[in-house]
């Protein structure tokens, strides 16, 4: 039994080729997309955080998505 990359569910691979990591197609890609979405929005808040007045609270929430970010194994960028 295997557990799920996305979702943590067990399932039983097939047994043919490379191990699967997740369930289904669907956790495949809700996983591939969050981070997709995680990533723009580290780039979109450090951006966003430059700017003299909101730039705390900017610099807070790119913190918080790449925290999220490096918990899916993905790349925080240059500055993470």
């Amino acid at each position: 039994m295997r557990t799920c990359a996305h979702c943590g569910e067990e399932f039983e691979p097939s047994g043919k080729g490379r191990p699967p990591r997740f369930c289904s197609d669907e956790c495949r890609k809700a996983k591939h997309q969050r981070k997709r979405t995680l990533t723009a929005q580290v780039k979109r808040y450090e951006r966003l955080a430059a700017q003299p007045y909101w730039g705390r609270e900017w610099r807070l929430k790119a913190d918080d998505a790449r925290d999220e970010l490096e918990a899916l194994g993905g790349d925080p960028g240059p500055d993470g």
